[in-house]
């Protein structure tokens, strides 16, 4: 099993860009915000990587903690606004891929939630599926 917190405000997965270069080329990227992202729960996740990487039937657990704007009352817990829960939960799979587990399709359960708290972050838990 592997539970890590990953720190920073979350960015849900875009979809990559693509733009034609003056010769014809198409030319497809990720936007820059989910790439930045990605990049700090690698980052961060690397601090938690288990020997080998887990492989297998896999069971994912994300909370998703977002700063409350100042627009919704105080008592509210549940972000009920964009950003999408797949898209959030789509960057961090892409970004434990070949940290933590060998694939993303490995994953068979997940439990998925979004909350508003301060300081924003991700709390992660990857373990055998049963």
């Amino acid at each position: 099993m592997v539970s890590l917190t990953v720190y920073g405000h979350p960015v849900p997965k875009a979809r990559a860009r693509t733009v034609r270069t003056k010769k014809g080329k198409s030319i497809s990227f990720t936007p820059e915000q989910t790439a930045s992202w990605e990049d700090s729960i690698r980052a961060q996740a690397l601090q938690s990587r288990p020997g080998q990487l887990l492989d297998g039937p896999l069971a994912l657990e994300a909370t998703f903690y977002l700063l409350r704007p100042k627009s919704r009352p105080k008592k509210e817990i549940y972000p009920d606004r964009k950003p999408d829960l797949d898209n959030l939960v789509k960057s961090v799979k892409d970004a434990l891929e070949g940290v933590i587990y060998t694939n993303d399709s490995r994953i068979v359960d997940e439990v998925v939630r979004k909350r508003y708290d301060d300081p924003p972050r991700v709390e992660i838990t990857i373990r055998p599926a049963e």
